[in-house]
């Protein structure tokens, strides 16, 4: 007579592997809805203006590496919010 092997249940999943799941599944879609309902600056109204004192700043002729400083005035005449970002700055070389 044989020994009589016992059939074990099958092996349950860890039961935090569907609470992370579920968790990260809400934020994903917390964070989407939060991006949509939010209203971007530009629906406040108004029409930003942005005015600079001058376009252009010549130096002459400058030396290799020599630093040189510029300050232009910004100024915002229109009635909306101005946002600003990096400025972009064209170096003419040889001019």
């Amino acid at each position: 007579m044989g020994k009589r092997q016992v059939k074990q249940p099958p092996r349950r999943r860890p039961r935090w592997r569907r609470v992370l799941l579920g968790v990260l599944g809400l934020m994903a879609v917390g964070g989407a809805a939060a991006s949509w309902l939010w209203e971007p600056p530009e629906a406040l109204g108004g029409t930003p203006r942005l005015v600079v004192d001058r376009e252009v700043q010549d130096f002459g002729y400058v030396p290799f590496e020599a630093p040189v400083r510029a300050v232009f005035m910004l100024a915002n005449t229109g009635d909306g919010v101005l946002l600003a970002g990096v400025p972009r700055v064209e170096v003419v070389k040889g001019c």
